[in-house]
């Protein structure tokens, strides 16, 4: 019997394949012997399977098969069981501790922050990857830790490395930055938790008391000798160019650079966490949210150059779009980042800056 590997996009109905097919993480995708439908094809796709080892004459009375997996594993999974998210989550873990640590003890009894430790927290974490894109893929799976001040607030410092090297900051301005995202949310720690983890609809009152965070934060911060920078993005980070924002309703040409990069890391993150009151939002989807909503709530400079570098972290990625169909992102129009070209199944691309009516609503 005549075998041959062959490239996934070369593999028809009726092949046979003649080794097991595992993912990257050792489990098994199809096995020896399974007699290759469309169905079976688009699982290969799915998998991101790139070369499968076939042989062209399908057997009367095949090899009898492996049992395949029964629970059809998602992207999100795929990554947690990887060793690098092992090793990713194990740094995080130890980071959170002392930046809590750290942070509770400074509002506490006024103890100094030590900004150098917390930068390297925040570089422990991030010396744990390979590269942006599964800097961010870490950070999608990286959801299950509950709490919405520490976790938040490493996050966005996280983000902030990322973005300090998109837009070419120097180190001085990068550690600023990246204290900047850490420390955005340090005046929640004078709202009682009973508002901040409430379920359900805040009250008025209590939404008042949620605001109050910015100020009070960027008044623990700026009694420091900490760089100005970082209290006045506590301040600002929920501004927004058009007025819309709080507390003082500045516009745009009131509100601080940091401060706007950190607004927009700050949404991100929130957007991509689950709430209360519903659950995480794909990060592509989010990115489609900014594009509808953001370009007069934020800088476009800012937000584009985020966008854009984000989006393309996703390359080669499979999404499922909003009319049900599943395909590989494998251009970015630089002019509407959120809206790539996605290549279908079926071989046929869609251009999503041209079909209005579709966007990208998960990672498969």
């Amino acid at each position: 019997m005549k075998t041959e590997k062959i490239s996934i996009s070369k593999v028809k109905p009726g092949m046979v394949l003649t080794e097991d097919v595992y993912n990257a993480v050792d489990q098994l995708v199809l096995s020896e012997g399974t007699v290759l439908s469309d169905h079976s094809i688009t699982r290969l796709k799915f998998y991101s399977i790139r070369e499968v080892t076939v042989s062209y004459e399908v057997k009367k009375k095949p090899p009898r098969q492996k049992k395949e997996p029964e629970k059809f594993v998602s992207y999100t999974e795929f990554v947690k069981k990887s060793d690098d998210f092992k090793n990713f989550s194990s740094a995080y873990a130890r980071s959170l501790n002392s930046v809590e640590e750290r942070m509770r003890a400074f509002v506490a009894s006024g103890k100094t922050l030590e900004p150098d430790v917390l930068l390297g927290n925040v570089a422990d974490v991030y010396s744990t990857v390979a590269s942006h894109g599964q800097l961010f893929d870490m950070l999608m799976c990286i959801r299950d830790l509950d709490d919405i001040t520490f976790v938040h607030g490493l996050n966005v410092a996280i983000i902030c490395t990322v973005f300090a090297q998109w837009l070419k900051f120097d180190k001085k301005d990068s550690d600023m930055l990246i204290l900047s995202g850490l420390l955005h949310d340090i005046g929640k720690l004078s709202v009682p938790e009973s508002i901040l983890k409430k379920k359900g609809a805040l009250t008025a009152e209590e939404f008042t008391i949620i605001k109050g965070h910015a100020k009070a934060g960027y008044d623990l911060l700026k009694e420091t000798n900490i760089d100005p920078r970082i209290p006045l993005s506590a301040l600002q980070h929920h501004e927004r160019s058009d007025g819309s924002g709080y507390p003082d309703g500045l516009m745009a040409s009131h509100i601080s650079e940091f401060a706007k990069i950190v607004a927009i890391c700050d949404v991100y993150d929130a957007m991509t966490a689950a709430r209360s009151y519903r659950g995480p939002i794909c990060p592509l989807e989010v990115l489609n949210t900014f594009e509808n909503d953001g370009l007069s709530k934020y800088d476009p400079k800012f937000l584009l150059t985020f966008m854009e570098h984000v989006i393309s972290t996703y390359l080669n990625q499979y999404v499922l779009l909003s009319n049900g169909q599943i395909g590989e992102i494998v251009m970015v129009n630089k002019h509407a980042p959120a809206r790539p070209i996605v290549r279908l199944l079926n071989s046929e691309c869609i251009d999503l800056s041209v079909d209005r009516d579709v966007h990208i609503v998960g990672i498969v």
